[in-house]
């Protein structure tokens, strides 16, 4: 606001927004990556932020709001089976798209409520964080394992900046792992196989290839605090470099509205909680070193869930 009068109206959302959301400048050819994806937003006036706030502090007020965890794995077996049926019908990367994007006219960029303004918006602003992610850490990888894939639809921006890596969709959703086999036999990216992995108990038998990296994106959001056998399991395995893209409450300000909210958010779902703290201790124990830890000010209505933390065995 300036004076008082509101700042409205529909923006471009395209390399400078992003450089300012994440912090750091993004390289050449990521940026015309995310230009092409054509985002564009509005600003919202003061009466029309004002009724989202409202939304989300009634959802917080809600009895009955449905937690993450085990107990929901019958939803993700019916969710990912609606895009198996659609990839096996039309074999292309738009039916592997999960219905929950776009479910609101509100997003979050640089501590803002803002409205979308450009088709797939929530969906392509997740893209450029990808983008940006996977080019910097996935890249030069012999393999890339997904951890709680769902569709596998993350693994195609992995493709784009990792034409030779073998890819590996792990997930405890046999609809995920009929999809992701589909995938691999459509040839659509590739080299692409399934694996069926609880994130809750990994399967010690299911070893890294030398040299691979790894990464989530929301899923380990649904564990809780139950993050902490799998973080073993990747210790263990030792990949070159683990990716995550997630709620990471750590790295929010409770002094900031829309921050404080998210927080509340994250306690009512039940989703992930001190994954950052456990990883510093580890890395206090000389186990971890943590590469990149940081806020990326993109979210959805009721959180900024995307923080990035990067990190390695030692």
């Amino acid at each position: 606001m300036t004076g008082d009068k509101e700042v409205t109206g529909v923006f471009d959302c395209g390399p400078a927004e992003f450089a300012q959301a994440f912090g750091e400048t993004i390289p050449a050819h990521v940026a015309e990556r995310v230009a092409a994806y054509g985002i564009r937003c509005r600003r919202m006036p003061l009466a029309e932020r004002d009724g989202w706030l409202r939304k989300i502090a009634a959802t917080l007020l809600e009895a009955q709001l449905s937690k993450a965890g085990e107990r929901r794995l019958g939803d993700w077996e019916n969710g990912w089976q609606e895009n198996l049926d659609r990839f096996l019908a039309t074999p292309c990367a738009q039916s592997l798209v999960p219905g929950y994007f776009g479910k609101y006219d509100a997003l979050r960029l640089n501590g803002e409520l803002v409205a979308p303004a450009s088709p797939d918006c929530e969906r392509n602003m997740l893209a450029a964080l990808e983008d940006w992610l996977f080019d910097a850490w996935l890249a030069e990888a012999p393999a890339v394992y997904e951890f709680g894939c769902g569709t596998g639809h993350n693994l195609e921006r992995v493709r784009r900046v990792n034409p030779v890596a073998r890819l590996y969709g792990c997930d405890w959703a046999g609809s995920s792992n009929r999809l992701v086999a589909a995938i691999g036999e459509s040839g659509l990216l590739g080299q692409v196989e399934a694996r069926r992995f609880n994130i809750f108990e990994p399967d010690t038998a299911m070893r890294l290839e030398p040299g691979a990296a790894v990464y989530t994106v929301a899923s380990l959001e649904q564990v809780g605090e139950g993050f902490r056998p799998f973080l073993d399991y990747l210790q263990d395995n030792r990949p070159s470099v683990c990716v995550h893209i997630e709620p990471v409450g750590e790295l929010l300000d409770p002094e900031r509205l829309l921050d404080y909210l998210s927080l509340r958010y994250f306690e009512k779902r039940g989703y992930l909680s001190g994954f950052l703290l456990e990883l510093r201790r580890r890395e206090a124990l000389g186990q971890v070193e943590i590469l990149k830890a940081q806020r990326t000010n993109v979210g959805s209505l009721y959180i900024e869930g995307y923080s990035a933390v990067v990190w390695r065995p030692r």
